[in-house]
């Protein structure tokens, strides 16, 4: 067998945009990432805090029922007999008649024996920062939620596309140690045969088998790298982690991209990270302005409307009607509010330093990523005119070892260059392919755009 068909395959360009299987399988974990579901009930859950905090504005309405049975208590003296006697006594007297009998002081006890109200209230804020302000941090809270989502849709498509090529790698690393292990089991053949006619002696064939039993080792932990591999590939995905996975064979490589101030420009534009802290120094300029709001007043409305008296009954003659406007205003807390103003513009300093940093981090995630591309796609070419002299130089060695003109030390030295110069091939384009995934998700800009 000639050792360049091992890696016919591996010499194949590959194709990042426009690979149908592997863009359905993205499509398939961003619909059932266990983590990506989280994030987005997260956002969800920050939706019903936003209209929850939005319900705030209107009115509360509220039904309250009261019945009150009392014993002893207070009582009040109310001399009315003391007062009035005198009075009916001398108009008895002067009209000559008993019209005016004499009554008694009363006692008047604070508590009714027995008493009810029933009533409905409605409380409107009419004005109240807290609200105000409130309705407008949550807001901000929801569109970072909503960030937060999209971030990890970024990160995860990234995260699939390189679990795929690692995926895709291990497995051409196995099937091209599996068709390099027939090149052994030949050379053990040769080796048996040169033997039984004297040719060689027996430490060749001990050393083939040696070899061979070597070798079978680095087999074995390529497929446990593979099925390792094929596991987190499929946890990425929420599937069953032993599921099979198809591998799609590449077409073409995505163009390098040559470093231009452009795509610094274009990540700032596109990460999430950055819509993240603006909105959270947008939230503390919130806090700021709510906490220096707070020395004016909250005003409220409140009307009433029910029933009131010692018997449980609703008519006209117990029903009631009540309109308050309540004024609330903290004239002095101490300082202590002042405290929490200086508090809010510290923070709101901190988010601003926070921005910055993160634009310079964005800057720098983006020139090492087109360096390791640069990198990468050299390191291809070095790879491949590495495996075209290994081959070269392995059908020279195996044609003299042929012939009896090369010991076996110098062809077990040259098949062992040429199958680390094909395992370096694959692992060279693999590695081009997931430094264009990482270039994708650190500016966001997809490789068609």
């Amino acid at each position: 067998m000639k050792a360049g068909a091992l890696i016919v395959f591996l010499l194949m360009p590959v194709l990042v945009d426009g690979q149908p299987v592997l863009e359905g399988y993205i499509a398939y974990g961003l619909e059932n990432n266990l983590a990506l579901k989280q994030k987005q009930s997260d956002y969800k859950k920050s939706i019903e805090t936003l209209k929850e905090a939005r319900g705030l504005f209107y009115p509360g309405i509220s039904f309250n029922a009261r019945y009150t049975v009392s014993e002893g208590g207070r009582e009040i003296d109310f001399p009315v007999g003391d007062l009035l006697n005198p009075v009916y006594a001398t108009l008895n007297a002067l009209t000559s008649s008993g019209l005016f009998p004499s009554i008694d002081n009363q006692t008047i006890k604070f508590l009714r024996p027995a008493e009810h109200e029933t009533k409905m209230r409605i409380v409107q804020p009419l004005f109240n920062t807290d609200i105000y302000y409130n309705s407008k941090i949550r807001k901000e809270l929801t569109f970072i939620g909503e960030m937060d989502v999209e971030q990890y849709k970024r990160e995860l498509t990234a995260e699939i596309r390189k679990a795929y090529y690692n995926t895709a790698m291990t497995g051409a690393l196995v099937t091209m140690l599996t068709e390099t292990r027939k090149l052994l089991l030949e050379n053990i053949r040769v080796n048996r045969k040169l033997l039984s006619n004297d040719k060689v002696t027996a430490d060749y064939l001990y050393r083939s088998e040696a070899e061979l039993n070597k070798f079978d080792q680095e087999l074995l932990n390529a497929e446990k790298n593979r099925k390792i591999a094929i596991a987190y590939f499929n946890f990425l995905l929420n599937k069953q982690l032993t599921d099979s996975i198809i591998i799609q064979q590449p077409e073409v490589f995505p163009a390098l991209i040559q470093m231009t101030d452009n795509y610094t420009s274009a990540a700032i534009e596109n990460r999430e990270e950055i819509r993240k802290l603006e909105n959270y120094e947008k939230i503390t300029g919130l806090q700021v302005k709510m906490n220096q709001s707070q020395k004016l007043p909250d005003l409220f409305a409140v009307a009433d409307y029910g029933f009131q008296g010692e018997e449980y009954a609703f008519n006209k003659e117990q029903d009631y009607m009540q309109a308050s406007a309540v004024l609330t205003w903290n004239i002095f807390e101490g300082f202590s509010n002042r405290a929490r103003v200086r508090q809010a513009i510290i923070q709101n300093e901190m988010a601003e330093n926070q921005l910055e940093e993160a634009k310079k981090q964005i800057e720098l995630q983006v020139i090492g990523a087109l360096n390791e591309l640069s990198a990468a796609d050299k390191g291809i070419a070095a790879a491949g005119s590495q495996l075209k002299n290994a081959r070269e130089s392995y059908r020279i060695v195996e044609r003299k070892y042929g012939e009896g003109q090369s010991s076996l030390i110098e062809y077990i030295d040259a098949r062992t260059s040429m199958t680390q110069a094909e395992e370096n091939l694959i692992i060279s384009k693999f590695r081009y392919l997931s430094a264009f995934a990482e270039f994708e998700r650190i500016t966001g800009v997809k490789e068609t755009e």
